[in-house]
């Protein structure tokens, strides 16, 4: 019931930035809109903590700046690589250990590797993500331990996943091919 209050709330909140206006026609609008799409999700089931973690919502006022700023500093990185007479672009396939505790830890730390310019996250089993990299410089992993930490600061509030939950990877042909071409 919270999670569909919040639901109901945040969708409110969201409208009324994005609208700012308050005719009845289209608050009544906005209001059966809301009130409707709460009761379809709601029905559907998928207001739980997986398709809504509100438990990582005001931390994302801290990563989403943190987050930014990352992509700024690897996007002069890959522009220096990119620009520089060598060309130093050496593609790599590394695996990044994923100390996260939750499933969806370990999909905003893969999304955030991919974000990052100059990687790519391919897949994700068992507490391991495989990143392909750019060059040398963005496949060592001096900073993985920042990125690892701030994200396990952000699923800190969130519920562990149930025992039988599992991440769907690609299959195993390809993962084959990833780990030939990371080991020639």
């Amino acid at each position: 019931m919270l999670r569909t209050l919040i639901t109901a709330a945040v969708l409110s909140s969201v409208w009324v930035l994005w609208s700012w206006h308050f005719e009845p026609l289209v608050v009544g609008v906005a209001v059966f809109s809301i009130v409707f799409v709460v009761a379809f999700t709601s029905r559907m089931g998928i207001l739980d903590v997986e398709g809504q973690p509100y438990e990582i919502n005001l931390r994302l006022l801290r990563y989403v700046p943190w987050l930014c700023w990352e992509v700024v500093k690897a996007n002069f990185a890959v522009a220096r690589i990119i620009l520089s007479p060598e060309m130093k672009i050496r593609p790599h396939l590394i695996r990044v250990p994923a100390s996260q505790r939750t499933s969806i830890g370990r999909v905003i730390y893969a999304n955030t590797i991919t974000l990052t310019p100059g990687t790519i996250s391919l897949d994700i089993r068992d507490g391991v993500i495989l990143v392909h990299a750019l060059s040398d410089d963005l496949a060592s992993q001096e900073g993985e331990d920042e990125h690892a930490a701030m994200i396990r600061w952000l699923e800190a509030n969130v519920p562990d996943d149930p025992p039988d939950a599992e991440l769907i990877g690609t299959d195993e042909q390809h993962l084959a091919t990833a780990q030939e071409l990371s080991e020639s």
